[in-house]
């Protein structure tokens, strides 16, 4: 085949060199222009952001300094409720210093409390939380001295020392009194006094003046300074008038100083609710030091650009001169290559095809003025992804050879599969000037292979894809460039066991693929239906969804295999369970959805089937919560002295309000150090078994500890012990407990169980068997959590309990709630006629002790006489309590 190489020679001239660098030089023009307006644009916008930054910062710092001076207000409040509700306290100003000091113990920011009376002038100090001198005189203080209005909070000047009454000081330590007037009468006031410390504001102030060249300054409404940082040598500078005048205007915004508007970025802040004035100086030049260092540096580099340019702009026009000898030798290389049996195409560094031989004619249909002067795209099949184009030129593009498969296609459109090799041409100075490329025609062999490949990755019955195949899919999906979001529909069959079952697997089969064919009309564009394994499917839906949308088709599937099935004379319906996760784009993998979507489905399933529901975070917290609390749980159990620990709330008499009893109580305290919840751990371990192994453990050590009780063994006073449903149903616990009983000689009346109501809907036989033998070995029963069950009264009198325990949550109604207050006396008298006594828990107000001691309740139980304690707090607790008669 003759060269078409050198009939497209170009000429070169001196107007073509010209051309160039006058190109060159427009070039350079444009460069320096937008590197001006770039400059300037990035000034302002730097300008901005540090205001920005600056108005954010101040109303963070505003929001910290508020909520400090509220919890000094709150604590002058709390002050201020204890006088008016014990008025006799000051009269006592021992013990009303000692209430200010636990004030003050609970707020960091606070120095001193001082409750002080003025009058004639003078004001007396009545008591104070720093030291014991009341009586003592102040010379004067400003917050005092303002016309007295009740509630309101004033701020002093900043003082010397540390505390009130104390001038003096180290240097640099002063104070900041706050004053709230508690009462007026007849030329006498009283007035409570907080002594900030300063010291705490500056904290508040130091992460933002570490990381910045800034100053924060606190002023009093009148502009008067009360907080700095950092501290000016000058002293306390009352605020700018010019920035008074415009905090009138508006709260909150940016001040910029008459004398030098732009050296500073100052905010500033009015609180709303306090007297407050907060502002943030930032120093403008300092702030921006990383800018102009940018600026100064972007120059540097346009200028070696400018250089470069200018440079590039000869060296081209003279690689114009070098191409002749290129293309000569090109041609060359056609002239050699052009009988080969093989298709190939040599392009230029830029991609376009310089020459093409006649297997490249025969194998694409191209001849040669078809394909001369484009570029390989014209094979380009649409198969393959850009990135899989890009990887494959920057192999190339770095020098190296690339070989591999691709699909292409033919002048009239039809699909071939080649084997392609492309070599980089360089040049004597190691320059890419070419590529060649060689093709291999392998369809043939190829569309053999994939056949095989796609019943490997395809269901045998419905043709479906299988799992690996959906899992491959959902990988091109979520990629960078899939679509923006993506929905997966967990399909699974309810009870399509029985079909099989009844009619056969292969009828079985047949409902499958009429159901498949149902399914197909319901898949929108772009998306698939899957088969992952017997009645399991699965629906992807790869256009932009939302959760509105993946429901309706979660719906509309459930509507559509609801309607019956003509199968082998009889009528069908099937029922599916559907669990549906969302995705965005790049945000998931495809394990990761199908496992949520996974999730889902069980989460269906336990609501009931023939439902769908969504995957969210907490079924996966969930989920992953539970496995790390059972394996905590197997691991704890193997050395569980070392981290379950017992605690014991007592029981009072409700009215003697003496300990009778003590309820136990597990604790689980991880050898990492973290509290789990015996809500957690307990319905863990009881769904795993393992509660039946702690329980034992459990009983073993109480049981022992009992023995050396010696002040509770002497009285009437019993130990309340929970006992699992799952115990009681399959472990003989009764048999356990009174053999530890009669080995440390332990009476069966010191041990109550307490058994939930939920546990004594369904009774089994060892369950009964077990309650049987609580009772004929004297050990008393109690019913737990009374009212949130739905056991019958049946149930609950042939129990014959002993106690019954309302549960805390209608106790928590007690005042608020008339409704509960009637079940709770509908259950005393329940109770009552059941020849039961009636335990109250969660007891922590005094008004719902007052309504249960009234209504004639037994016994207490609650955070109002006793929080839960470790054994030695529970020996020093009854023995400042002498045990009152009980059980």
């Amino acid at each position: 085949m003759p060269s078409t190489i050198a009939d497209d020679k170009p000429r070169y001239s001196l107007k073509t060199g010209l051309s160039v660098l006058l190109l060159g030089l427009l070039l350079i023009t444009t460069l320096v222009v937008m590197q001006l307006v770039v400059v300037n644009l990035g000034t302002q916008r730097a300008v901005a952001e540090l205001e920005k930054e600056a108005t954010l910062l101040a109303h963070s710092l505003e929001s910290s300094v508020t909520r400090t001076v509220q919890d000094v207000q709150g604590r002058l409040r709390s002050l201020e409720d204890l006088l008016e509700h014990s008025k006799e306290l000051m009269q006592q100003p021992l013990e009303l210093q000692q209430r200010m000091q636990m004030l003050v113990s609970m707020t960091p920011q606070l120095r001193e409390l001082a409750v002080l009376q003025r009058q004639e002038g003078r004001l007396t100090v009545l008591a104070s939380s720093a030291i014991a001198r009341d009586g003592s005189h102040i010379e004067s203080l400003a917050c005092t001295e303002s016309a007295p209005v009740t509630a309101l909070l004033r701020f002093s000047e900043p003082l010397p020392g540390r505390f009130l009454g104390s001038d003096t000081g180290p240097e640099g330590v002063y104070k900041l009194p706050v004053c709230m007037l508690f009462s007026a009468e007849a030329g006498q006031q009283t007035w409570l006094v907080a002594v900030l410390n300063p010291d705490a504001l500056r904290e508040l102030f130091r992460p933002i003046i570490d990381n910045l060249p800034a100053q924060v300054q606190l002023y009093r409404h009148d502009g008067r300074a009360l907080v700095e940082l950092p501290v000016a040598a000058k002293g306390f500078a009352a605020a700018p008038g010019e920035l008074l005048e415009l905090v009138r205007q508006r709260e909150w915004g940016l001040y910029h100083a008459v004398e030098q508007p732009d050296a500073n970025v100052t905010a500033y802040r009015a609180t709303s609710m306090l007297p407050l004035l907060l502002t943030l100086t930032i120093d403008r030049n300092q702030a921006l030091a990383p800018w102009y260092r940018t600026v100064a540096t972007m120059w540097l580099i346009v200028g070696v650009v400018l250089v470069l340019i200018l440079m590039a702009s000869v060296l081209i026009a003279w690689m114009r001169y070098r191409q002749y000898r290129l293309i000569d030798e090109l041609h060359l290389l056609g002239a050699a290559i052009s009988t080969t049996a093989n298709a190939v195409l040599i392009t230029d560094s830029r991609g376009d095809i310089r020459w093409v031989n006649q297997a490249f004619t025969r194998l694409t249909g191209f001849a040669p003025e078809e394909a001369l002067g484009r570029t390989p795209a014209i094979l380009n099949s649409g198969e393959h992804s850009a990135l899989f184009f890009r990887r494959l030129w920057d192999t190339i593009m770095a020098g190296e050879v690339w070989r591999g498969e691709v699909v292409n296609h033919t002048r009239d459109g039809k699909q071939l599969m080649v084997e392609q090799t492309i070599t980089p041409i360089k040049s004597g100075k190691g320059k890419l000037t070419h590529f060649v490329a060689v093709h291999e025609d392998i369809t043939a062999r190829r569309a053999a292979e994939q056949r095989s490949l796609y019943l490997a990755n395809h269901d045998h019955l419905t043709g479906l894809p299988n799992r690996r195949e959906l899992l491959s899919r959902l990988g091109q999906w979520l990629q960078p460039d899939g679509p923006s979001y993506l929905a997966l529909l967990y399909i699974d069959l309810d009870n399509f066991k029985a079909v099989n079952d009844t009619l056969g697997h292969g009828r079985g089969d047949e409902l499958l693929i009429g159901m498949v064919t149902r399914l197909n009309n319901l898949i929108p564009p772009g998306g698939c239906l899957a088969r992952l394994g017997g009645d399991e499917f699965a629906i992807v839906m790869v256009q932009d969804v939302g959760r509105e949308q993946a429901s309706q088709l979660a719906q509309r599937i459930t509507d559509l295999l609801a309607e019956p099935f003509e199968l082998a004379g009889q009528r069908f319906s099937l029922t599916a369970s559907i669990g549906l996760a969302l995705t965005a784009r790049g945000k998931s993998d495809p394990q990761t959805l199908l496992r949520q979507a996974d999730l889902a489905l069980y989460a269906a399933k336990h609501d009931g089937r023939s439902v769908y529901r969504i995957f969210n975070a907490e079924m996966d917290f969930q989920v992953s919560r539970r496995v790390n609390i059972e394996q905590g749980l197997r691991l704890a159990l193997t050395r569980p002295e070392h981290v379950f620990s017992m605690y014991y709330q007592p029981v009072f008499d409700a009215q003697t309000l003496k300990p009778v009893a003590a309820e136990l109580l597990l604790r689980w305290k991880t050898e990492a150090g973290e509290w789990i919840s015996p809500a957690e751990f307990i319905p863990v371990a009881e769904e795993s078994g393992m509660i039946i192994e702690l329980g034992r453990w459990q009983l073993e050590q109480v049981i022992a500890r009992m023995a050396d009780w010696e002040l509770i063994n002497s009285s009437r006073f019993y130990l309340s012990v929970n006992v699992s449903a799952v115990q009681l149903a399959r472990d003989e616990i009764a048999n356990c407990m009174i053999s530890l009983l009669d080995q440390y000689g332990i009476p069966a009346h010191k041990i109550t169980v307490e058994v939930t109501e939920t546990a004594i809907i369904n009774l089994n036989d060892r369950f009964e068997a077990n309650l049987a033998s609580f009772a004929a070995a004297g050990i008393r029963l109690s019913v737990d959590d009374f009212g949130t069950g739905y056991s019958s009264l049946g149930n609950l009198r042939n129990l014959r309990a002993d106690y019954l325990k309302i549960d805390r949550s209608f106790v928590v109604g007690i005042g608020q709630n008339h409704g509960d207050e009637e079940i709770i006396l509908a259950m005393l008298a329940l109770a009552r006629s059941l020849n039961m006594k009636v335990v109250a828990e969660g007891v922590d107000k005094d008004h719902q002790l007052r309504f249960l001691q009234q209504a004639g309740c037994d016994q207490i139980q609650g955070y109002l006489l006793a929080k839960p304690m470790p054994e030695s707090a529970l020996m020093r607790h009854l023995q400042q309590h002498q045990t009152g008669p009980g059980g």
